[in-house]
C-alpha cells in the first residue's frame, strides 16, 4: 500500500483515507477508517467513467445488487453515494493474500485446507445467488485468505438476474471461465460452480484444469477438451470433476457440493499451513504503520502497487508488497520461521541493500565469497566488497564496432555496443571473464587490471553479442554462448577458439554451465518460437573433453531460459519460459521433480549450497527454494524494482543478489 498523493482526497463520505492500495477496472481504490475506527475499502470512480450517465445508472444497479449480498463469506458492501462527483463505494476490507498469491508463493494447499477453503466458497457464492446474482469472474486473485476462512470478493461486476439484464457478456478469466461463459452464452448459477471447481483444482495443485497458454488456446479447452484433475486426492477429484462438467445441468448445486464437503472431518486447530498464517500476521503488523502520512515528501514506489488492475474488492483485500521483502514464512520477529517439513530453520533474510542503480545484467560470485561482480548497460563490470557492501574495482570495456571492419583492424570505440552481458570468475579467483555486446570476451587479471581480449569472429556486418561465459574447473578452457546457435571453446594461453559446439538449426544458446567437475558441458536453448511447439527448446549435455554430445533432456515444449548445476554436480535445474523449474538428476538423466510458483515470465535461477536455490521473475521477485522438500522458504524484494533479470547466491549461501533495474544485495542470517 502506497501514502496518499498530493491531490488525494483525504476525506470521503464519513471515511478518512489513509493510503492507496491501487488502481481498479473502474478507479481508484484507498484504504479508509470508518468514524467507528473501521478499516473499509474506498473505491472512487474514474471521472472520465463518471462523466457517463449510463454508466452512472449501470453503476447505482451493481451496488443496489451487490448491497444485498451478506453472509461470512464475501466482502460486503458497507456503504456508496452514487450519485456523488465522482462515484463511490465502500466495502468491509479483508486483511490476508489473495488464493492466488498464496499458492503462488508457497505452493498448493493441503487436501484438508482444499476442503475448508471449498465449504467457505460454495457458501460465500451460495449468499451472492441468493441476492439474485452470478459472480461471473470467480478465480484465485478474487478470493482472499483469512485466518477464518476464506472470502469471495470483487461482485462488483455481478449483474442482476432479472428482466432489465441478460447475462450474455463474456466477463471472467480464461482458466476459470465456465463453457457457456466462454461462448457468450446466458450464464446463471451452474456457471460459479464450474468457476469453482477450476479454483479448488489450482489451489490443490497449484495449477488450473486447463493448462497455460494464450487466452484462446485456454478458452478453446474450456470448451472442448477435458479438465486435467492429476494431482487432485482422490476424495476430491469426483467432487470437482463433476463441477467442471461441460453441461451446466450436469453440475452439482451448490447444497450438493456442502453435503459432499461435510462429509471430511474438520481439521484440528487452523485450516491453513503455518506459512500461510504467518503472511497475514505480517500483513496485519504492517498495515498501520503503512497508513502514517509521511513526514517528508512522497515519491512512488512501484513495489506497493503489485495489486494494480484488480478489481474494487480484490484489491481491497490483497496483500501489500511488504511481505515480499521478508520470509515466506514469516514469525513474530519478522523473520523467517521453519517451514513445515524441513528439518532444522531457515537464514533470515535482512533488509534489501541497494549498490548501483542503473541496468545490472548479470551477477556472480567469486569461488571465496568475499567478491560480487555485476555488468551491465553501462559498459562496465563492477566489482563489490561483500562483507562492506562496497565498491573494489570498476573495468571499462572499449567497444569495437563490428559492422564496419574485422576485428583485427578496429580500434575506434563504438558506445552502440559497449554493453557488458554476463561475467565469470575464474576457480582460482584471479581473472573475470566479461562477455561484452560488441562479440568479445575480455579477460581482467583482477591483480593488475589488465585484459586479454578474446576476438570476435563473426563475419564483417554480421553482429552477434556474447550472451553468456562460463569458465571450466581448470580455469583454461572458458566457454560462451551465441545467439547463433555456436557454443565456442577457448584456450586462455593463445586467444584461440579450440572447438564449436552447434546446438541445432536456427537455436540460440540462452545459457549454459559447467558441472563442477568439469566432465560435463550443459546448454539451453531455444528458437524464440512462441507456439510451443515440440522443438521450442533444447536441454543438452557434452562430454567437455571429447565434445560430443551425450545426452538431449526432454522436458515440456518450452524454452529453456536458464540452467545451473549444484555445488555436488548431482542435480541440474533448468528455468523454462513458462515459469517452472525443472529439476534433473544428473546420472540418470531423469526429471525429478518441478518447482511451481516462481512467477510468470521467469527469467534467472541459480544454485546455493545445503539445497537453495534462488529463482527471479518478471514480477520483480527472488525466490528461495529449498529443493530437497520443494518449499519457497523465503520471498525477497527490492524497493522499485519491476524486473528481476539475474540472480546470485554466494559459497556459503549467506548472501543473495539480484540485478534489473539496479544492483540488490540481501545477507542471510
Amino acid at each position: 500500500m502506497e501514502p496518499l498523493r498530493e491531490g488525494d482526497p483525504q476525506q470521503v463520505g464519513a471515511y478518512r483515507l489513509l493510503g492507496r492500495l491501487g488502481g481498479g477496472g473502474m478507479g481508484q481504490v484507498f484504504v479508509g477508517r470508518s468514524r467507528g475506527g473501521r478499516l473499509v475499502a474506498v473505491k472512487i470512480v474514474r471521472p472520465e467513467l463518471a462523466d457517463d450517465a449510463g454508466f452512472r445508472r449501470r453503476f447505482a444497479e451493481e451496488v443496489a445488487a451487490a448491497a444485498r449480498v451478506g453472509g461470512f463469506y464475501t466482502a460486503q458492501v458497507v456503504d456508496a453515494d452514487t450519485a456523488a462527483d465522482p462515484p463511490w463505494l465502500v466495502t468491509a476490507f479483508i486483511s490476508g493474500p489473495s488464493l492466488q498469491q498464496a499458492v503462488e508463493t508457497f505452493g498448493p494447499l493441503p487436501a484438508h485446507a482444499v476442503v475448508v477453503l471449498g465449504a467457505g466458497l460454495a457458501e460465500g457464492l451460495a449468499a451472492i445467488h441468493a441476492a439474485g446474482l452470478v459472480h461471473r469472474d470467480l478465480k484465485p486473485a478474487n478470493i482472499v485468505i483469512a485466518a477464518d476462512g476464506p472470502r469471495v470478493i470483487d461482485f462488483g461486476i455481478a449483474r442482476a438476474l432479472d428482466a432489465t439484464h441478460a447475462s450474455t457478456s463474456v466477463i471472467g478469466t480464461p482458466g476459470f471461465m465456465s463453457p457457456e461463459q466462454a461462448k457468450g452464452l446466458r450464464v446463471g448459477p451452474p456457471s460459479d460452480v464450474f468457476s469453482l471447481g477450476s479454483v479448488l483444482t489450482f489451489a490443490a495443485t497449484g495449477r488450473g484444469p486447463f493448462g497455460t497458454g494464450t487466452a484462446e488456446a485456454i478458452v478453446y479447452r474450456v470448451v472442448h477438451d477435458e479438465p486435467d484433475l492429476s494431482g487432485l486426492p482422490g476424495d476430491l477429484a469426483g467432487l470437482i470433476g463433476a463441477c467442471l462438467a461441460k453441461d451446466p445441468m450436469s453440475r452439482p448445486g451448490l447444497p450438493q457440493v456442502l453435503d459432499r464437503l461435510a462429509a471430511h472431518p474438520a481439521p484440528d486447530g487452523t485450516w491453513l499451513p503455518p506459512a500461510v498464517n504467518a503472511m497475514i500476521s505480517e500483513y496485519d503488523r504492517e498495515l498501520p504503520s503503512r497508513t502514517r502520512t509521511p513526514k517528508s515528501p512522497w515519491r512512488p514506489s512501484r513495489r506497493d502497487v503489485m495489486v494494480a488492475g484488480l478489481g474494487a474488492a480484490a484489491v481491497a483485500a490483497a496483500v501489500p508488497a511488504a511481505f515480499l521483502l521478508r520470509s515466506s514464512s514469516v514469525g513474530a520477529s519478522g523473520h523467517p520461521t521453519p517451514t513445515p517439513g524441513k528439518a532444522g530453520g531457515v537464514l533470515r533474510p535482512g533488509s534489501p541493500v541497494t549498490l548501483h542503480e542503473g541496468g545490472v545484467w548479470s551477477v556472480t560470485f567469486s569461488p571465496d565469497g568475499r567478491t560480487l561482480a555485476s555488468t551491465g548497460a553501462d559498459g562496465k563490470a563492477r566489482l563489490w566488497d561483500t562483507a562492506t557492501k562496497t565498491p573494489a574495482k570498476t573495468f571499462t570495456h572499449r567497444a569495437t564496432n563490428p559492422w564496419t571492419k574485422p576485428i583485427a583492424q578496429v580500434t575506434a570505440f563504438n558506445p552502440r555496443f559497449s554493453y557488458t552481458l554476463s561475467a565469470a570468475f575464474s576457480p582460482d579467483g584471479a581473472r573475470l571473464a566479461v562477455a561484452n555486446g560488441d562479440g568479445t570476451i575480455d579477460l581482467w587479471d583482477l591483480a593488475t587490471g589488465n585484459a586479454t581480449t578474446l576476438p570476435y569472429l563473426k563475419p564483417v556486418g554480421w553482429n552477434t553479442a556474447v550472451g553468456g561465459v562460463v569458465f571450466d574447473r581448470t580455469g583454461t578452457t572458458p566457454a560462451s554462448a551465441y545467439d547463433d546457435a555456436i557454443v565456442r571453446l577457448w584456450n586462455v594461453s593463445t586467444r584461440r577458439n579450440e572447438a564449436t559446439l552447434t546446438t541445432g538449426p536456427d537455436y540460440w544458446v540462452q545459457s549454459l554451465a559447467f558441472s563442477p567437475s568439469g566432465g560435463l558441458l550443459a546448454t539451453a536453448s531455444g528458437n524464440g518460437n512462441p507456439g510451443n511447439t515440440p522443438d521450442d527448446g533444447l536441454l543438452q549435455l557434452w562430454d567437455s573433453s571429447s565434445h560430443t554430445k551425450i545426452a538431449t533432456l526432454t522436458d515440456t515444449n518450452s524454452d529453456v531460459n536458464s540452467l545451473v548445476f549444484s555445488p555436488d554436480g548431482k542435480t541440474l535445474a533448468n528455468l523454462r519460459n513458462d515459469g517452472m523449474i525443472t529439476l534433473w538428476d544428473v546420472a540418470s538423466r531423469s526429471s525429478t521433480g518441478v518447482l511451481a510458483g516462481s512467477g510468470s515470465g521467469a527469467t534467472c535461477v541459480a544454485f546455493g549450497p545445503d539445497g537453495i536455490l534462488a529463482s527471479g521473475s518478471e514480477d520483480g521477485t527472488v525466490r528461495l527454494w529449498n529443493v530437497r522438500d520443494r518449499r519457497i522458504t523465503a520471498v525477497l524484494r527490492a524497493d522499485g524494482e519491476t524486473r528481476t533479470i539475474c540472480v546470485a547466491v554466494s559459497p556459503d549461501g549467506r548472501t543473495v543478489a539480484a540485478g534489473g533495474t539496479k544492483l540488490t544485495v540481501w545477507t542471510l542470517t
